[in-house]
């Protein structure tokens, strides 16, 4: 992590025509190029980078930054609490989210944690220059750049969607397979299974491996499956 300029007050955010950006992403050579683009824009100073939001917290405190600017690969069910954390210790500052994966889950509790941006981390330099100037001059802008599915699920006009690894899982719990041979099917890990699983439960509101292959039958996310030797009930049900 690497320092900046001392405090940024109240006053000082408001009378200084540079954006102060916190620059927060695990992936060395991603954080670099957003710091090289943002440092190349004459209205943009990046005043800290961090690999981590936990990491970013105790500095963004003394720093004041206007923007903090996270990516992730994933938000996990700890990523709000952290983000929460962040804005408590800034909390004139604007947090803006570059998604690797969209999914109405995420964002919710994203919006949920106070976030003011949530777009793809694969946006466009412009896109993201122009969502930073968009949060920083609109005092109560949310902006978001997510599939017209999603947003439908946000409005509370339709289903969240399973994405397309996660209905591959449930079909394959829906074979019988357990976490462990999927996870061997698949090449992937164990606990990946499980998190795919966790965040299917939550999307078709279902408490157990049964109820979420009944449901995402009945919703058509993946075909019907006949003459299966079902697990009991209960059976691996936290994921």
């Amino acid at each position: 992590m690497t320092g900046g300029p001392a405090r940024r007050t109240a006053a000082t955010l408001m009378n200084t025509a540079d954006v102060g950006i916190a620059v927060v992403d695990e992936n060395v050579i991603f954080r670099a190029g957003l710091v090289h683009f943002l440092s190349a824009e004459d209205a943009f100073t990046v005043v800290m980078q961090a690999a981590t939001v936990r990491e970013a917290a105790a500095a963004v405190g003394v720093l004041q930054p206007e923007v903090v600017l996270v990516g992730t690969d994933r938000v996990t069910a700890d990523v709000p609490g952290d983000l929460a954390a962040l804005r408590a210790a800034a909390p004139l500052a604007r947090v803006v989210v570059l998604l690797a994966q969209e999914d109405p889950l995420a964002v919710k509790r994203l919006l949920a944690a106070g976030v003011q941006a949530a777009i793809p981390r694969q946006a466009s330099p412009q896109e993201l220059a122009g969502t930073i100037r968009g949060i920083v001059h609109g005092a109560d802008r949310i902006v978001l750049s997510v599939a017209r599915s999603t947003l439908a699920c946000l409005r509370g006009q339709g289903e969240p969607q399973l994405t397309a690894r996660e209905r591959e899982i449930v079909a394959l719990v829906a074979r019988g397979m357990r976490n462990s041979q999927i996870a061997r099917h698949l090449v992937i890990t164990e606990g990946t299974v499980k998190r795919h699983l966790s965040n299917a439960y939550a999307k078709l509101d279902a408490s157990c491996r049964t109820e979420a292959v009944r449901k995402a039958v009945e919703r058509g996310m993946i075909p019907p499956v006949m003459s299966v030797m079902a697990p009991p009930e209960g059976y691996e049900a936290a994921g």
